[in-house]
């Protein structure tokens, strides 16, 4: 008997049971009370997570025209909005279908209908409860596909599939070899490719971030630019408790004799439109990443 697998299996069987007695918890509480409790918790036990340091770090080099004290205030909000973010995760079916939580721009509503029937590359950062971008999107007529990464767990990974398809109406593509094929097909035949483009990567372009040298993503870019499709990046703003404003607007890119030197060009208008977002509202945007280096970090000062 393999006892190493039996323990794996008898790992993955707890933690789905875990799992499973969480959403139980958190449906009987309801989306609101479950959204609040949820992120007092983080509020609370996030700060002694390791990613605090780094949290404090990177906004310290951010902003560091804050005080200590305005810093840590907007750090105890990013938790609050996280932990709200990872309870109406759960119960995203049940915020499915309550629309009226989300308010949407008319001017992002009105460009995401001007694409017709076309496809579109729909584009985000972590702000907010970015999740429900993808069900804005729907709400006006646009179906939605995106890209996830597999959980390690193959029972987790089925029941956090099921219930993340009902935002997902064009399909949930899980991350590999051939998901850029899969997501061609899909934005050709009309649907909002979703994708997240403010996370390190090593892909990505070297350009400035909030002043500092980072590696910025280009794939939404690069995926529009190459397919000839409309690049529509959007944020989520939370309005209080359960309750989003989503805004956005159709990002013109360059489109010269030089593909690489647009694709350069249009990861740095992508991210400084992102950079604006978030200094306007840096509490609700996931400071925990690693977006600068340690070098980069090093050389800035910290309170």
């Amino acid at each position: 008997m393999d006892y190493r697998k039996a323990r794996t299996q008898a790992g993955f069987w707890l933690e789905y049971a875990a799992l499973r007695a969480v959403v139980a918890l958190l449906g009987l509480l309801g989306v609101d009370l479950a959204s609040a409790l949820m992120g007092r918790l983080w509020r609370w036990f996030a700060r002694f997570n390791p990613r605090h340091l780094r949290a404090k770090r990177n906004l310290a080099f951010a902003l560091p025209h804050l005080t200590a004290a305005e810093r840590a205030a907007i750090l105890s909000e990013m938790w609050e909005n996280l932990g709200r973010t990872f309870a109406e995760g759960l119960l995203l079916p049940e915020i499915v279908r309550h629309p009226q939580r989300l308010t949407m721009s008319d001017r992002l509503v009105a460009d995401i209908r001007a694409t017709g029937a076309g496809g579109i590359v729909f584009c985000s950062l972590h702000q907010g409860n970015w999740e429900l971008l993808t069900v804005c999107c729907a709400m006006v007529g646009k179906p939605v596909a995106g890209v996830y990464r597999q959980l390690k767990n193959p029972l987790a990974e089925a029941y956090f599939r099921s219930r993340r398809q009902t935002a997902y109406p064009a399909g949930l593509i899980a991350a590999g070899a051939t998901s850029v094929l899969r997501l061609r097909s899909l934005a050709r035949s009309g649907a909002a490719i979703a994708m997240m483009a403010d996370l390190p990567d090593s892909t990505g372009i070297r350009a400035p971030f909030f002043g500092g040298p980072s590696s910025l993503s280009k794939l939404p870019v690069t995926l529009a630019r190459h397919l000839g499709l409309p690049l529509v990046v959007a944020h989520c703003q939370r309005t209080g408790g359960a309750h989003f404003l989503v805004d956005g607007e159709r990002l013109d890119l360059p489109r010269t004799d030089d593909p690489e030197a647009d694709v350069a060009e249009g990861a740095r208008r992508l991210h400084a439109i992102f950079e604006t977002w978030i200094r306007d509202d840096p509490g609700q945007w996931m400071w925990a990443t690693r977006k600068w280096s340690e070098a980069v970090l090093r050389g800035s000062a910290t309170d």
